[in-house]
């Protein structure tokens, strides 16, 4: 290849690479679409709003940086973030689900299976959730420092379904009598203090089910004998 050609490609070349990066950079490539996926507790305004994206060319976005920053907020267990070119950013967030409230002080707490805290509230109006009773449970800030019954006790409610969440009104925890749900239509259901949550959460969920399917009204289910049940419906 002789010498003026090569210039020739050099040249050719350095043209291409400035006129690639000057369109990267250039107004094309500025986000003017963010899709939120995955998020019930907080609205897309509220995380579109925190993640302060405005007038940004979506290349210069940290997609790590931003998903840290996402995670910080405690609603929020995981972030995954991808590009949709040319100006489109999507935004998948995994949040934490609320399975019950704990009363600190003056205020109530919503809380993950985990006992992360997800919101503070002084109006329970709105968390249709098992209020956390017969403990003394201590906050951080940011997680309760639980003992393990409450522990167990918390990761039981998360095996439930939202639907079954909404049937339960209290989750008391006591040495005396273990752990004990109280249903809102006044029922109750009484555990042992150990127990597999896995498996009795699947029997409870089918006892359960069954018979408020057939409009049976409960006064109490029974499961601290193994495998054994026992039902006794309300007169």
């Amino acid at each position: 290849m002789d010498k003026h050609k090569t210039i020739y490609l050099i040249t050719i070349g350095l043209l291409l690479i400035l006129g690639l990066v000057s369109l990267v950079n250039s107004n094309y490539f500025q986000v003017e679409d963010i899709e939120i996926e995955g998020n019930k507790l907080l609205s897309d305004e509220y995380i579109i709003t925190y993640c302060d994206l405005e007038d940004i060319n979506i290349f210069n976005i940290d997609r790590q940086k931003l998903a840290n920053k996402l995670v910080e907020l405690p609603q929020i267990k995981g972030v995954v973030i991808t590009r949709d070119l040319p100006k489109k950013l999507i935004i998948e967030v995994n949040e934490r689900r609320p399975i019950a409230i704990v009363g600190i002080q003056s205020s109530y707490q919503i809380i993950d299976s985990e006992g992360q805290v997800i919101a503070t509230t002084k109006n329970l109006a709105y968390w249709n959730l098992p209020l956390v009773t017969g403990v003394e449970v201590i906050n951080d800030g940011k997680q309760l420092k639980i003992s393990s019954e409450i522990k167990k006790a918390i990761s039981y409610l998360g095996m439930l379904s939202d639907q079954l969440l909404k049937d339960i009104s209290e989750l008391n925890i006591s040495k005396g009598d273990g752990l004990q749900l109280f249903l809102v239509d006044g029922g109750i259901v009484k555990l042992s203090s150990n127990f597999d949550n896995k498996a009795k959460s699947k029997i409870f969920t089918s006892v359960y089910n069954d018979l408020k399917s057939k409009g049976q009204k409960i006064e109490y289910i029974d499961l601290r004998y193994g495998n054994n049940v026992i039902v006794h419906l309300a007169k």
